[in-house]
């Protein structure tokens, strides 16, 4: 068995640099991380309009995109990747997206039927968060969607509609 000389083995190693680096492909740049706040969006201007914006777990987060603006929409508390591409499939952003929940006048009072949330800014009042209580969630989304529809409905002159869905449909009382 031959061993090289250390004189060889200078005069090969550049070589041997130079075909790895022409051989191996270049490694993936690191994704940029992104912090979003839960309900809070955030834009992020690219340089040139994305074709193809791939979302890896839109419960998490969502895009929407204008031009070369993409508008974050966190959804949920977590951690997902958004990838935006040009037309030819190349990679114009990599993002990894981190959600979070952060509001220092929040409040989760725990009970035996399940967790309330509030937000003790001025006076506490109850807010909806993921992870509440059912029943108050019910109540919640349906107190939401009257006032919504009333909003709207007298904005555009309209008589007032009540929404279809009732929590007293599922056995909810009032309090």
């Amino acid at each position: 068995m031959s061993r090289l000389s250390s004189s060889s083995f200078c005069r090969i190693l550049p070589a041997l640099i130079v075909l790895l680096l022409m051989t191996h492909d270049h490694p993936a740049e690191a994704a940029q991380e992104l912090r979003l706040i839960d309900n809070q969006s955030q834009l992020i201007k690219l340089a040139e309009p994305p074709s193809t914006v791939v979302v890896g777990n839109p419960a998490i987060a969502d895009i929407t995109t204008d031009g070369t603006s993409l508008f974050f929409h966190p959804r949920a508390p977590g951690v997902t990747n958004v990838i935006a591409m040009d037309a030819k499939g190349g990679k114009l952003a990599d993002y990894l997206v981190r959600v979070i929940f952060q509001d220092s006048y929040s409040v989760a009072m725990y009970t035996p039927t399940g967790r309330r949330t509030y937000s003790c800014v001025v006076d506490c009042e109850l807010i909806l968060r993921l992870g509440d209580n059912n029943d108050y969630f019910d109540k919640f989304t349906y107190q939401a969607e009257a006032k919504n529809t009333l909003s709207s409905t007298q904005a555009m002159g309209e008589d007032l509609l009540v929404p279809q869905y009732s929590p007293f449909t599922f056995g909810i009382q009032p309090q």
